[in-house]
């Protein structure tokens, strides 16, 4: 098996040169980003059950379709900088955070509550002058 990828690469010598443009460019998206879309959720999105839904179902379609895209283009992205150099539990977690699907507030949550990461992403929200995000399984507050 790793003959015949070495064998491949070989004849393909141009593939080595695309995947470091790949992790560069990879990287870069996901440092601008990542701060940028984290900064934008409410602070109480990792507790936070409820959705707003929209009047027009047209409307609802596309921005669910554009959500799902871009964020599993965001935990595609996340999973290749677990290999190669970038934040990528990070972007996993904004990856998750923008798509819908099935059991989508669990991993969320789990992921999130990591001591590493909840600080990261507090201190991308602390950078764009944002409140820090409330943590998934601390109690509510009383009236909130």
């Amino acid at each position: 098996m790793i003959e015949a990828l070495h064998h491949w690469i070989t004849e393909n010598p141009i593939f080595p040169g695309m995947v470091a443009m790949l992790s560069i460019v990879l990287l870069i998206a996901s440092v601008v980003a990542t701060p940028w879309l984290v900064s934008r959720l409410p602070a109480d999105y990792l507790r936070h059950k409820e959705h707003k839904v929209n009047r027009y179902p047209l409307t609802r379609v596309v921005i669910l379709f554009i959500r799902t895209l871009i964020g599993f283009a965001l935990i595609i992205a996340g999973l290749i900088m677990l290999i190669i150099p970038g934040p990528g539990l990070v972007t996993l977690v904004a990856g998750i955070s923008i798509a819908r699907f099935p059991g989508k507030r669990t991993l969320l949550g789990k992921i999130a509550s990591h001591r590493i990461i909840f600080s990261s992403l507090n201190r991308m929200r602390q950078q764009h002058g944002r409140p820090p995000f409330k943590h998934p399984h601390q109690l509510a507050e009383p009236g909130s």
